[in-house]
């Protein structure tokens, strides 16, 4: 009984500190869903100064940046351009199976029956936790902050500790439970993984400190994973470099075209005056996109009548396009020039929006920008 009562205060806190560690992970994950509902605004206002504190941070803000694509959605790898599909597939496809198990577990637990050991658990003891791992990596793939990163291995390493302590309250309360476990795997069936073993003893300080230690080199590998994905994202989209920063295409243009749009706008006198206004150690990073096209990542006037999003319109004639000027914030140090603006860059301060016709070769339209952008100053993608 001692032995029960003991595996049960252990999951106790185990549990206690998976929701604690979950609710944060909720709050930052799904950040997206709010952002894309009409309370944008309100969430902002409650969700956004725990953003701001840690871009003013030189040592956190990187955490607030995104290391895929997401305002942007053409890109010229077809890497890049599968991730955010097969995370969405991954995050339903974890949850229906997560929702399998628990009706297995539950239904269990109505019929007063022993530990489940068939159906998706025939295999693995834990296709539910299997399952909200696949999940939260889905998750991270559709919405790739470092932060959300950071804590989605946080929750995986959490879900390992809470099977590991279900596991000894299963042993010490039903018979057949042992036999069971030498015949699964724990996340994996049986013999996948059949030359891989962690074991770090049986003193709890060895066990303690030799997860820490495993916990650190797989946040350390994940980071510098995410920081090469970051790399080749950002050199594979449709960009054009000018002496005063650096200009990006929301959807697939041949560079050339993107350059002679960028250069139409510049004629103008409003540009030309504002430019020279920032002076020569500001940074632009501008967004080059159809006339018709409102990115609520990227500070816009939006019409009456229309609604943000991040496809192109299919009537679009080729010659009307719009190059939105954001004033890119890259902390101290040597200004970046390039692609390297976007790297360094953590946030955005809205110009103004140039209105071109690519058919007559002039500027049609200027204008300030939104007195209050859609996030307001918060820092959201800038790629």
């Amino acid at each position: 009984m001692e032995e029960i009562h003991e595996s049960i205060d252990t999951a106790k806190i185990a549990r206690r500190a998976f929701w604690a560690s979950a609710a944060f992970y909720a709050l930052i994950a799904f950040e997206f869903f709010y952002m894309a509902s009409p309370f944008a605004a309100y969430f902002y206002a409650v969700y956004g100064p725990g953003l701001d504190i840690l871009q003013s941070i030189g040592l956190t803000n990187w955490t607030i940046q995104f290391f895929l694509p997401h305002a942007l959605e053409a890109t010229s790898s077809p890497l890049i351009a599968i991730l955010e599909p097969l995370g969405v597939a991954m995050f339903f496809g974890g949850l229906i199976v997560f929702a399998v198990g628990a009706f297995q577990i539950y239904r269990a637990k109505l019929l007063r029956k022993d530990a489940v050991m068939g159906g998706i658990y025939r295999k693995i003891r834990h296709p539910q936790y299997l399952a909200l791992m696949v999940a939260s990596l889905g998750l991270l793939l559709v919405w790739p902050r470092f932060l959300v990163l950071i804590f989605t291995v946080i929750v995986v390493f959490l879900y390992i500790a809470l099977a590991k302590a279900e596991e000894r309250i299963c042993l010490a309360r039903y018979e057949g439970y042992g036999a069971y476990m030498r015949e699964t795997g724990m996340f994996l069936p049986k013999g996948w993984l059949s030359g891989f073993r962690v074991n770090f003893g049986v003193s709890t300080i060895g066990r303690l400190a030799g997860w820490s230690l495993v916990f650190i080199a797989t946040l350390a590998v994940a980071i510098a994973a995410a920081f090469g994905l970051r790399s080749h994202a950002i050199s594979s989209l449709y960009a054009h470099e000018a002496p005063e920063g650096v200009y990006l295409a929301v959807t697939e243009i041949d560079e050339a075209e993107m350059a002679s749009i960028v250069e139409i706008a510049k004629t103008s006198p409003d540009v030309q005056a504002a430019l020279s206004n920032l002076g020569g150690s500001a940074r632009i990073l501008g967004y080059v996109m159809p006339r018709e096209m409102y990115v609520s990542e990227i500070p816009m006037y939006l019409p009456p009548g229309e609604t943000f999003g991040h496809s192109a319109p299919r009537n679009h004639d080729g010659a009307s396009w719009k190059v939105i000027f954001t004033q890119a914030i890259v902390g101290d140090g040597e200004a970046p020039v390039g692609r390297d603006i976007v790297r360094r860059a953590f946030n955005k301060t809205p110009l103004f929006e140039v209105h071109v016709d690519k058919a007559s070769q002039r500027v049609v339209g200027f204008r300030p920008p939104p007195a209050t952008p859609y996030y307001a100053n918060h820092q959201v993608p800038l790629f």
